[in-house]
């Protein structure tokens, strides 16, 4: 790109570093590895359904900016969605999860505190919804022990 005019190329740099940033994507695909960039490496959101045989959750996932949509889940299968987060330390990604006549919430990624915690798993953040609550992925017991309460 020739860049005589100072006003274009600007335009243009902006343009390609706010799609960068903006790349939100979701599908219904489990875990694959994932890489961690040095500087807003992408997050990928994984949730599995554990409620058990012959229940169907849905899975309703959004931020301030996005609605992922709703997602029905049989039981063993997986909803994920990449993001990411910005440069305000502020992304936030909460999922309403409605399954037999119940709802809850929980926060399926908040930069604050889910960031690290991510990142030590390659950037992925890897959720099991069981019925007492999700459970984050525990890379030092390889099992998704780090439980939490649902929210009303």
């Amino acid at each position: 790109m020739d860049c005589k005019n100072i006003l274009n190329c600007a335009s243009f740099v902006a343009f390609v570093f706010l799609g960068f940033l903006a790349n939100v994507q979701a599908d219904a695909r489990g875990p694959v590895s994932n890489t961690c960039d040095f500087f807003l490496p992408k997050m990928t959101v994984y949730i599995k359904h554990s409620m058990g045989q012959g229940v169907m959750v849905d899975v309703h996932c959004k931020s301030k900016d996005d609605d992922l949509g709703n997602h029905s889940l049989a039981e063993g299968q997986w909803y994920r969605f990449k993001f990411r987060p910005n440069l305000w330390d502020t992304t936030l990604f909460w999922c309403d999860v409605s399954w037999n006549g119940r709802r809850q919430v929980f926060n399926a990624y908040r930069q604050k505190t889910t960031y690290g915690k991510c990142l030590v798993v390659g950037c992925e953040c890897p959720w099991n919804l069981t019925p007492d609550g999700p459970c984050f992925f525990n890379p030092k017991t390889e099992k998704h022990d780090l439980c939490e309460g649902w929210r009303g």
